[in-house]
């Protein structure tokens, strides 16, 4: 069975670190961990609708 979920975003290159030399956050990371989120909560709302 086809699932429509969008794929998964493609990681940072493992050279990136994810905390700069100021301390805040990568950019490209931070991107990152974001649509993570997003399509993690997807897959949540899915799973407790019965709709996967």
């Amino acid at each position: 069975m086809a699932s429509d979920l969008a794929p998964l975003p493609p990681m940072p290159p493992p050279i990136q670190r994810v905390i700069e030399a100021n301390g805040t956050m990568n950019r490209d990371w931070y991107s990152y961990f974001k649509k993570l989120d997003a399509h993690i909560r997807e897959v949540e709302k899915r799973l407790d609708t019965g709709g996967l």
